[in-house]
Formats: structure tokens, C-alpha cells, sequence
């Protein structure tokens, strides 16, 4: 006799976390990209290793933004 699954029985311990569980995460509506000014940019090159972003990550680039002392500035 074969049995089908059903996720509202479990075979051990439920989590008690359960409760906490949060939804997807959107990344356009989180970093904003809908704003006309921010825009993703890909890193080529070990330019900003020293800064810990390594070459094939990406960036948010902010044209809105004014550049102050210690901030990253993309030309």
C-alpha cells in the first residue's frame, strides 16, 4: 500500500520557526530600481579587491547621489 505525502503531517520535529517565515525577497522593490537614477552595473576587472568587490559582481549605481569622502565612485 503506498502512502501519498501530506505536508501538514511530518516525519520528525516541527520547526519553531515556523511562524517567522517571510515571503520572497524582491530585489528591484528592495534596492529601488525603479528610480530612473539607480541602475545595476557588473565589476570586470580586480580593481576593488581591496574593497572586497571582486570582479563579475554587481553593483547599484545611484547618478543621483553626490560623491562624499570614502564612498565608491563609478566614472
Amino acid at each position: 500500500m503506498t502512502t501519498r505525502y501530506a505536508r501538514d503531517r511530518t516525519t520528525g520535529f516541527a520547526s519553531p520557526a515556523s511562524d517567522s517565515v517571510e515571503g520572497p525577497i524582491d530585489l528591484s522593490q528592495t534596492l529601488d530600481l525603479t528610480n530612473p537614477s539607480r541602475y545595476p552595473v557588473r565589476v570586470r576587472g580586480a580593481t576593488f579587491v581591496a574593497r572586497g568587490i571582486l570582479d563579475g559582481d554587481i553593483l547599484i549605481a545611484d547618478t543621483a547621489g553626490s560623491p562624499q569622502a570614502g564612498q565608491l565612485v563609478i566614472a
